[in-house]
């Protein structure tokens, strides 16, 4: 009986005796925090840079569309738009014609806080009718 009384004893004293844990839970939370805070601001960098891909097309089309507006009016606004804009590097803007419909692509590597992690470029097409005036 002795013996377990000294048992529990010495384990009850041992369990209460937690020095060091919270050095050991910063040890190992520190970096899950560190990462998931990286993943989330990698994230919105890729976010931020489709919707500079989008907004750069959208305004390559608008200005190809217009009548007597050529291709290379809307890949000169589309690359105007980028160059004011720092949120994307090395973009590629396509405007092409089929079928009375003008289509603007534009695309770019999307931006990495990590620079040994690739990213998927990003890409993003836009379409819409080209412009033409018709009589009342």
């Amino acid at each position: 009986m002795r013996s377990l009384r000294r048992l529990t004893t010495s384990l009850s004293a041992r369990l209460r005796d937690d020095s060091g844990v919270a050095t050991l839970e910063g040890a190992v939370l520190a970096p899950i925090v560190i990462f998931a805070t990286m993943v989330i601001v990698q994230a919105a960098c890729y976010f931020m840079a489709n919707t500079t891909a989008t907004n750069a097309a959208q305004i390559s089309v608008e200005s190809a569309r217009l009548q007597g507006a050529t291709d290379a009016d809307g890949e000169e606004a589309g690359r105007s738009y980028l160059s004011q804009v720092t949120a994307l590097d090395d973009a590629t803007v396509d405007v092409g014609r089929a079928g009375g419909t003008v289509t603007a692509t534009v695309i770019a590597p999307a931006p990495s806080i990590v620079p040994l992690v690739p990213m998927p470029e990003v890409r993003s097409v836009v379409n819409a009718p080209e412009e033409r005036v018709t009589q009342p």
